[in-house]
């Protein structure tokens, strides 16, 4: 299923590709137009994609339908994607670009603006089933995927252990103008980890869920 994903990227222009590919270390030193506009652009896509499919195909309440679209479009999930893809070695990196490791975020922001890419080649209707077969939508939905609440689990391990759990939000806009969200977790005053999100419940959930992964490693 993900070919037809990769299919249909590779049939756009080789204009629009190279966008995709063009981090803002080597846009900033050749003086090109970086990813970040068609990043922004592919992440409202998605998160519509996958809203969508999610209203005609399930019956779940809002805050259930949030949760469970934020597992599909988290950076883990896209960041895999990208990796399944082995679209590593096309980035564009520029010489100031040090650390040579690439970061799950990177991965994820470059299939963003892959998916915006094609929408601007072929329109929503047309990448919707490519997109939502690459991200195992519809296969994990029949098996009967349920949304996970990261931070109700966090808070009752919290409970259990008698300690005090709090997020702490900061909003902030990328460079392509995008509205994203910050959530710091803090267990008895103490930063524990972060996550982002285009929404504050996204970027709690996401927070909570790298919390959990570092408590359960203790």
């Amino acid at each position: 299923m993900k070919n037809n994903f990769i299919t249909l990227f590779e049939k756009c222009s080789d204009e629009l590709k190279d966008l995709a590919f063009t981090h803002s270390s080597f846009a900033h030193e050749k003086k090109l137009t970086s990813n970040e506009r068609i990043e922004f652009l592919g992440d409202t896509v998605l998160s519509t994609i996958v809203s969508d499919y999610l209203y005609k195909h399930t019956h779940l309440d809002e805050g259930k339908m949030t949760k469970l679209r934020a597992s599909f479009v988290c950076t883990e999930n896209l960041s895999e994607l990208a990796k399944t893809l082995g679209i590593e070695s096309r980035i564009k990196f520029g010489k100031s670009f040090k650390n040579r490791d690439i970061s799950d975020a990177i991965l994820a922001d470059t299939v963003e603006s892959m998916i915006g890419v094609m929408y601007l080649s072929y329109g929503m209707h047309s990448i919707s089933t490519a997109v939502l077969d690459a991200l195992k939508v519809k296969e994990l939905l029949k098996k009967g995927i349920k949304p996970q609440d990261f931070k109700s689990e966090l808070q009752e391990l919290i409970q259990e252990n008698k300690q005090k759990l709090e997020y702490k939000i900061e909003k902030y806009e990328t460079k392509g103008g995008q509205e994203n969200f910050r959530a710091n977790t803090f267990i008895d005053g103490e930063f524990v980890s972060y996550g982002q999100g285009s929404t504050r419940k996204e970027a709690e959930q996401n927070s909570a869920k790298l919390a959990l992964e570092k408590l359960k490693r203790k």
